[in-house]
């Protein structure tokens, strides 16, 4: 348990990053062969999810061009990423969302500091379910 409680330690102080959310997919799966927890594949591709949510959030704040859907279509779940799109969308924490026939998605984020706060909460809620804590 002292992995999970690494990274829940990273969300509570702002500081997960899309490449920790990797990490976080290779333990959930090596816990799953252990039988220490049950990761779906599901539960996988919601991690795919936050970590496509993170490195918006990093293109964000750092002003470079929108990811398109065709780096990343492989890894997710186009039904998951639009319903991830639309619940932020709908919560207010994007705007000027644009889904293109090429297959490229791109919104603002309104508030990063409001939008990190609800993805990392979303991750953590996640995990503690996974792990039962």
């Amino acid at each position: 348990m002292e992995k999970i409680d690494l990274y829940l330690n990273k969300i509570n102080d702002c500081t997960i990053t899309p490449s920790d959310i990797d990490l976080v997919i290779k333990m959930l799966k090596e816990d799953t062969k252990k039988g220490r927890i049950k990761a779906t594949k599901e539960d996988i591709q919601w991690f795919e999810i936050y970590k496509f949510g993170l490195e918006e959030m990093e293109l964000e704040k750092s002003g470079e061009s929108k990811m398109q859907v065709g780096d990343w279509r492989q890894n997710l779940n186009y039904s998951k990423a639009r319903f991830f799109v639309d619940e932020m969308d709908e919560l207010g924490l994007i705007e000027n969302v644009s889904w293109h026939t090429q297959g490229v998605v791109i919104f603002d984020i309104k508030n990063t500091g409001v939008y990190r706060i609800h993805l990392f909460k979303k991750i953590k809620n996640h995990l503690c379910q996974l792990y039962g804590l």
